[in-house]
């Protein structure tokens, strides 16, 4: 026997559908962001200083900003060409190296504010990995 299906159920599916993309969206939007910074290839001796954070912000104009703060025996300099160059383009799209002592109003993690970076450890061997990408 054939069932059929009613007007009122096409409805109700719809509406789950919907209400879990809904969901979806609004908890899991930053998991994308999260891995592209975490999957990055790094040298060894890096110590994850702060772990990924990922920000939505409208300030100035809407783009989503992600960072990680490492502390690498090496320094930054020789870091950052290690990350450059053994990383894809498409692995490295959004996303630029810098140290963490860099001034910018535009960050999540600033050393400015960080007494634990300012007693402990050297300002050469912090590396900051930011995502960002205006919307």
């Amino acid at each position: 026997m054939i069932r059929r299906i009613t007007c009122r159920q096409v409805i109700r599916g719809l509406l789950i559908a919907v209400a879990v993309i809904i969901l979806l969206v609004l908890f899991f939007w930053k998991l994308p962001f999260k891995w592209q910074i975490d999957s990055l290839n790094l040298p060894e001796g890096c110590v994850t200083v702060y772990s990924t954070r990922v920000e939505f912000s409208d300030v100035y104009w809407p783009h989503i900003q992600g960072e990680k703060v490492l502390a690498c025996e090496q320094g930054y300099e020789a870091a950052k060409e290690y990350i450059e160059s053994h990383n894809s383009n498409t692995k490295l799209l959004h996303i630029s190296v810098c140290g963490y002592g860099a001034m910018s109003d535009m960050y999540l993690y600033d050393s400015e504010y960080d007494p634990y970076f300012v007693e402990n450890w050297d300002a050469d061997n912090y590396v900051k990995i930011v995502y960002f990408l205006r919307l």
